[in-house]
């Protein structure tokens, strides 16, 4: 595998190092791929959900998927009361989130003036060939992209209740990864960055980024562009952070004001049992917590505090009714 990097040289793209499988992606291909792509910038409220935790002023990438609309990893944009895109032409405009989903963490934005992007395909993520020269391209006004490779197909767990199954994990790392899509040679979507991870592939120093695949997306997108979220399969959301260490699953923090802030958890409860079934791992916590109904559900938690076991009610939220919503526009 070679490694290579996309540099743009305003007003021209240079690919250095190129594999024999990009001899066809000229420099002119790759340029009309960066069309599509803009940077992206927002602010919160310091009282947002999200401040302490991802800060008030966010940036990243995100990628064109249709004539208006801007797919970006949601952690940039989620609470913002503004947005702001930069073009590859230079251009830099008002933007408004449109949709937000917490299950696989796509955001969904779209510029404020009227505008008609060129838009790149969404590809299919199950399809995805190890041996496969892949493209990694924030905006250009960011930095430069890279040539990866994926390495590793497995399942991510995230304290902050989240969890995919089928992540796409590669190598070398971008670090401009946030909200970057990972495209074929051809310009298709397969994912849509999210992570530096330290082991790309595991049990090895690995230094890469994780990747939320595009096939997540395809089932919710119309519910994202028209209700601003899923409405189906809408998970169950607590409001605590908690890890696994210890084949015990400990709260970290809980979210003030959350459902199980309202119910009694606090920091250092170890969780024992989720509706009287046991759990030690982060996985079957977040499993059997979904598999318990949809949002709005009542799972007793059954837990061990300064030795001494506790029960509690949590009845649980839709997490896009947790967080705040600023109008910006």
């Amino acid at each position: 595998m070679s490694v290579c990097i996309v540099k743009y040289i305003f007003p021209v793209l240079l690919l250095l190092c190129a594999s024999n499988s990009y001899a066809d992606a000229t420099k002119e291909k790759i340029e009309r791929f960066y069309e599509s792509i803009v940077s992206v910038r927002s602010t919160v409220p310091a009282g947002a959900r999200t401040a302490s935790s991802l800060g008030v002023e966010r940036e990243g990438n995100g990628v064109a998927i249709d004539e208006n609309h801007i797919l970006t990893i949601g952690y940039i944009v989620i609470e913002s009361e503004s947005i702001e895109i930069g073009l590859s032409d230079g251009r830099r405009l008002p933007a408004k989130l449109v949709g937000y989903d917490h299950t696989s963490g796509f955001g969904i934005i779209k510029s404020v003036v009227p505008l008609k992007m060129p838009h790149l395909q969404l590809g299919n993520s199950d399809n995805i060939n190890s041996k496969q020269d892949l493209l990694i391209l924030p905006s250009p006004n960011r930095g430069g992209g890279s040539i990866v490779r994926s390495v590793s197909r497995r399942p991510f767990t995230g304290w902050w209740e989240y969890f995919v199954e089928n992540p796409i994990y590669t190598t070398p790392a971008n670090g401009l990864w946030a909200g970057a899509p990972i495209l074929t040679e051809n310009g298709e979507i397969l994912g849509i960055g999210s992570l530096f991870v330290s082991e790309s592939v595991p049990g090895i120093s690995s230094p890469g980024n994780m990747s939320v695949p595009i096939n997540l997306l395809k089932p919710i997108l119309e519910d994202l562009i028209s209700s601003g979220r899923r409405k189906s399969k809408i998970q169950p959301y607590l409001g605590i952070s908690s890890d696994d260490r210890n084949d015990q699953v400990t709260v970290t923090r809980v979210s003030d004001g959350g459902p199980a802030f309202e119910a009694g958890i606090r920091p250092q409860d170890v969780i024992m049992t989720i509706n009287g079934s046991q759990v030690s791992n982060l996985k079957s916590f977040y499993e059997k917590i979904w598999k318990s109904g949809e949002a709005g559900v009542t799972i007793e938690l059954g837990v061990l505090r300064r030795g001494k076991t506790m029960n509690f009610n949590v009845k649980t939220v839709d997490r896009m009714d947790y967080f705040v919503k600023p109008q910006s526009f």
